[in-house]
């Protein structure tokens, strides 16, 4: 599959309940927590510090390679919103480049002819993808398997086609060129180094917010949509509320990340949110891990990796990650992360 470059610049559970009688989620709202949940929950943000210094010191250690950590860094933003939909909410969305293009369209045109600043614009951009993912969210996510993955796929064809066909208002084929860089006060984010600061910001603070999700009554409550959406609602549990919600947190997620990437690049183009672009979002969280933090970042850093092993072998890219996602979804459902800690896990179990 096709990955972006950047021209111009350097399991759900099975669900199996009794018979006549829904099987409960995991846990159930207000239930007491544990003893050592939270030890657990002191712990977690503690091993989280290592990955972040060690994240902080990477440009200083693969200098040549900050360009790539940055686009890493907005795929991982984006696949880590879909993971909310699909790892979660067990909600199958092949049109998440209709967010990145609201966002990255959307802040490129507020600030090239209205003069917004950058931060505003993002902001404002997260806030109409919201708006946009509650309105699609209420009709699309009625639909179940395939039917919703092809609606969402029907977004991404729409979008590239909207964003090549709309010329005056995107510029058409070649672009909407001479975006300026993001701002953060008097700072101008303009270099590689500078961009990754700024992402490795924000990554963190979305992975510190699906992390809690995963973790909380939300997560539990999303859990048991996907794995029985029927018993879910018997149980009290608004399921379509929670698949929407999720939706719209993917949404946002999305839009961000595409802010960002025009804001890095300072252009964006039909081939930046192409449908290429919408099912490698899908096969990176497959790769990686849906239910996971590290699965979309392992994912991310695979298939954006992949093309720099060499020009001749980019070009053979599509054919290669298709092999990757046919061999990861027939052998190793839980993603490339997942299935390494399974792993971890059984040899703790029989040593």
């Amino acid at each position: 599959m096709s990955s972006i470059r950047t021209p111009g610049r350097p399991g759900a559970p099975d669900g199996q309940g009794t018979p006549g009688r829904p099987e409960a989620p995991p846990a159930t709202a207000g239930a007491r927590a544990p003893a050592g949940r939270g030890v657990d929950r002191l712990r977690r943000p503690a091993a989280a510090v290592p990955a972040l210094v060690v994240a902080a010191l990477l440009p200083f250690a693969v200098p040549g390679w900050v360009g790539l950590l940055v686009v890493v860094g907005i795929f991982f933003l984006v696949v880590l919103g879909l993971g909310l939909l699909t790892g979660l909410a067990g909600q199958v969305s092949l049109g998440q480049t209709l967010f990145m293009a609201l966002g990255g369209y959307g802040a490129g045109l507020l600030t090239l002819r209205l003069h917004w600043p950058t931060t505003l614009a993002t902001a404002v951009m997260a806030l109409a993808s919201a708006l946009v993912a509650a309105g699609l969210g209420t009709t699309l996510l009625r639909l179940r398997g395939y039917y919703l993955a092809l609606a969402t796929l029907g977004l991404a064809v729409i979008t590239e086609a909207l964003a090549s066909g709309l010329g005056d208002l995107t510029g058409g084929p070649s672009g909407l060129v001479a975006v300026p860089s993001l701002q953060l006060g008097g700072w101008t984010v303009f270099t590689d180094r500078a961009n990754y600061y700024v992402l490795l910001v924000v990554c963190a603070a979305g992975a510190w917010f699906v992390a809690n999700i995963q973790r909380g009554q939300t997560g539990r409550a999303l859990t048991a949509v996907a794995a029985d959406a029927p018993a879910a609602a018997m149980l009290g549990i608004d399921t379509a509320a929670y698949k929407t919600r999720a939706f719209v947190a993917s949404a946002v997620f999305a839009s961000v990340a595409g802010s960002l990437y025009t804001f890095y690049l300072r252009f964006i183009s039909p081939d930046v949110i192409g449908v290429t672009v919408a099912l490698s979002v899908v096969i990176m969280l497959a790769l990686g891990g849906p239910r996971t933090i590290a699965g979309p970042l392992l994912g991310a850093l695979v298939l954006q990796g992949l093309p720099q092993a060499g020009q001749t072998f980019s070009q053979w890219e599509p054919l290669v990650a298709g092999l990757v996602l046919i061999v990861v979804m027939t052998y190793f459902p839980r993603g490339l992360w997942g299935t390494a800690k399974a792993l971890v896990a059984r040899r703790r179990s029989t040593s």
